[in-house]
């Protein structure tokens, strides 16, 4: 009977389990960065928005990084899969697409990777760029450094220039280089030319953007959670219509 009592109540919590993964919220992505958990600053987010758009612009591959709070107890694998998925990333008939998602509360990170871009960003590339070039700067608090390493590692896999047998050198190397160069540029250059934030606080202590100054200013706003609207001086973005097949690799730090 003891027994029985307990296969019971293990059924009823499994199911529970379930129905709360089943209801964690999906977010729509509106960019090709999503911050919901108010990590990167607007350069900061200006600066991967632009390097994204001219990635997509130059190969039609896209890559989207969303950072979420948590993923409220589901999988990363099933998370991932669906986001990718219902945001339709990539082009329908290409499936060149790639999510960078990053759950910061819960330290778990995942590469999930389009059917067209398999074969050159494969499962093993995917799980190497997150041992070597994202956790490290995760584990040091460093999230900027270590999204813009794990995009530029994802960009070179994509045109066949990061090798598995590079390990640590070559990429280390590479996203140094664009983490110098975007820092200096958008926390030396820019507020030399005025640059100044401009926000209030709404209910909850979520930011609100009402924009960023520059001279004659940037259009673009936040919404709930520090994800930015349209406009942005980036030009649009929408999911071409691609799927996923749960390519890809997932990490932790």
């Amino acid at each position: 009977m003891n027994r029985f009592r307990f296969g019971i109540l293990f059924l009823l919590l499994a199911i529970g389990a379930s129905a709360a993964a089943a209801d964690t919220k999906i977010y729509k992505v509106e960019q090709r960065v999503s911050d919901f958990t108010n990590t990167l600053s607007f350069q900061e987010w200006q600066a991967l928005e632009k390097m994204l758009k001219e990635f997509e612009d130059s190969t039609s591959n896209q890559l989207v990084v969303l950072m979420i709070p948590s993923l409220e107890g589901s999988d990363i694998e099933e998370y991932a899969n669906k986001t990718f998925s219902e945001n339709k990333i990539g082009q329908a008939k290409k499936n060149n697409g790639v999510l960078l998602l990053i759950a910061k509360d819960d330290h778990k990170m995942r590469i999930e990777v389009g059917p067209g871009l398999e074969g050159v960003l494969t499962d093993a590339l995917s799980s190497q760029i997150i041992r070597n070039e994202i956790t490290p700067q995760f584990r040091a608090g460093n999230y900027f450094a270590g999204v813009v390493s794990g995009v530029d590692a994802i960009m070179r896999a994509t045109a066949g220039e990061y090798k598995a047998e590079q390990k640590d050198k070559a990429p280390a190397i590479s996203g140094g280089l664009i983490f110098i160069a975007v820092i200096f540029f958008f926390t030396v250059f820019m507020p030399l030319m005025g640059g100044r934030r401009r926000y209030i606080v709404g209910s909850g202590g979520h930011r609100y953007y009402s924009g960023w100054g520059y001279g004659g200013g940037w259009p673009g706003s936040f919404g709930s959670g520090s994800s930015f609207g349209s406009g942005g001086g980036f030009g649009g973005f929408s999911g071409g219509g691609g799927f996923s097949a749960g390519g890809g690799a997932s990490g932790s730090w």
